[in-house]
């Protein structure tokens, strides 16, 4: 069940119907909770399960981390919580990669096992981890109610794609009164219309020539590679950042504010910034939960690159299981560390001979290119299509040239879009969403209406999935 379709409008309109049905905060949270289990269901009924154990199991450690006072015993029970979620993680995820990397290495014929990957797990496990990882760091109080941690690991809106939700953001919100209001819709309804133009008539769009190009990238020009490139940097930008808008617009819609997970990320001057502006709610827990505990900055300049490295290596097998993923990983950990001896030591006298406005831009430059050719890996099937892929981009002498006339449109218009947000120089943007006593403005109609427009218009007979629900 995808936002996007009509079963889903069919079932949130359900939802809300059943939530106006009674004012009681216990029946609202109840009838939220079977509504999210009913919508993971509805992708398989048999992984309810799963994602059952996940929250039964971390809501459960960490009510015993928090009665216990023995040291030793709560990390019996943190590391037994880690050992469920990271191992349920493991095998579904990592179980096959593991096989066909032995039988690459040391010539074994291993068949690989049917194994469905669960929609979401990554999201969900990791929403789990950091709430027992902050009741043992004594962070945050213990939820006592499991049906209320239930609902927050299992949140539809969020579910399957993120943002990745920490408990200290949710939970204190179903300490509050459920309360859907005029209000909420009107913004909610206006953040879920923006991530659907992302979706439906940019990345859905851009896709459509993305996948022909990247199927057999040996036969195809340099110029419709480039093409292809950029075409794939902005198709998941507006996928994965659109996916988390219509979340974080139909949380609105229900009474809940989640946190925001982009801030236009190719305005960024550094692989730093970058990484600071995409997909937030993923850098800040690689952050928070993994590069910190591995020592962070504390223990030398060695230590930390190491750290920086070994973080953005696994938040590539996050991604998936592959080794274009550990390549992607590998090269933004190297990128960062890089950048941050580049801060340290060199940017302040670099940026006085260049000039500031020059410096800027050749920065932003640098960014742009690194990030979207490493694309390349994170879009590739395999390692050969990435070989084929930047061997061709830089070296084919001939080929196909295809580009057709929608997507240079679609990749010029979000380009104004960005640099219209980078230099503010648009108020048209800038004041979205409006509140129900600005709906009657010229411009708000003008803009929601183009906006209904294009979707209706320009969207493809086949939507394609959200890229992120593969992880």
């Amino acid at each position: 069940m995808i936002f996007t379709s009509f079963t889903f409008i069919i079932f949130f309109c359900i939802l809300i119907i059943c939530l106006l049905a009674s004012k009681n905060n216990t029946f609202r949270i109840n009838v939220l909770l079977v509504a999210s289990y009913i919508f993971y269901g509805w992708w398989n009924i048999n992984y309810l399960l799963l994602i059952f154990i996940v929250s039964f199991t971390g809501w459960g450690f960490a009510y015993l981390i928090s009665k216990e006072k023995k040291q030793a015993k709560r990390k019996l029970y943190l590391y037994s919580n880690l050992l469920i979620c990271l191992g349920m993680l493991g095998y579904f995820k990592y179980t096959n990669f593991f096989l066909d990397t032995l039988n690459q290495a040391f010539d074994f014929n291993t068949r690989p096992l049917d194994i469905l990957l669960p929609v979401g797990i990554s999201f969900f496990t990791f929403q789990t981890l950091s709430y027992t990882l902050d009741i043992y760091r004594n962070k945050i109080p213990v939820c006592k109610s499991f049906i209320k941690f239930a609902l927050f690991v299992s949140f539809f809106p969020q579910l399957v794609a993120g943002p990745i939700v920490r408990a200290s953001e949710f939970l204190p919100q179903l300490e509050k009164k459920i309360i859907l209001t005029k209000e909420n819709f009107i913004i909610g309804s206006q953040i879920f219309l923006g991530g659907a133009l992302q979706k439906v008539f940019v990345a859905d769009n851009l896709s459509q020539y993305v996948d022909i190009i990247y199927k057999t990238p040996e036969i195809y020009s340099q110029i419709s590679l480039w093409i292809a490139v950029l075409a794939y940097s902005i198709q998941i930008f507006c996928d994965f950042s659109g996916y988390s808008l219509m979340a974080i617009g139909i949380a609105r819609i229900l009474g809940f504010e989640l946190p925001k997970n982009f801030n236009m990320p190719y305005n960024a001057k550094s692989i730093t910034e970058f990484w600071h502006r995409w997909h937030m709610s993923l850098s800040l827990w690689l952050r928070d939960y993994l590069y910190i505990s591995l020592g962070g900055n504390r223990k030398g300049t060695f230590r930390t690159q190491l750290n920086m490295l070994i973080t953005m290596l696994l938040g590539g097998l996050w991604h998936g299981a592959s080794w274009n993923f550990v390549i992607w990983g590998a090269l933004h950990g190297i990128a960062l560390g890089v950048n941050r001896f580049w801060s340290l030591y060199l940017r302040d006298t670099i940026e006085k001979r260049v000039g500031g406005k020059l410096y800027n831009l050749q920065s932003w430059l640098i960014t742009i290119i690194f990030v979207s050719l490493l694309w390349v890996p994170f879009r590739s099937p395999d390692t050969e299509t990435t070989f084929h892929f930047i061997q061709r981009l830089f070296f084919a002498s001939d080929g196909v040239i295809w580009y057709p006339t929608q997507t240079l449109i679609i990749l010029l218009l979000v380009s104004v879009w960005h640099i219209v947000h980078h230099f503010n120089i648009a108020k048209l943007l800038s004041n979205f969403p409006v509140k129900s006593n600005q709906l009657n403005s010229y411009r708000v109609i003008f803009v929601i209406m183009t906006s209904v427009y294009l979707i209706a218009l320009f969207a493809p007979m086949n939507t394609s999935p959200f890229i992120y629900f593969q992880f």
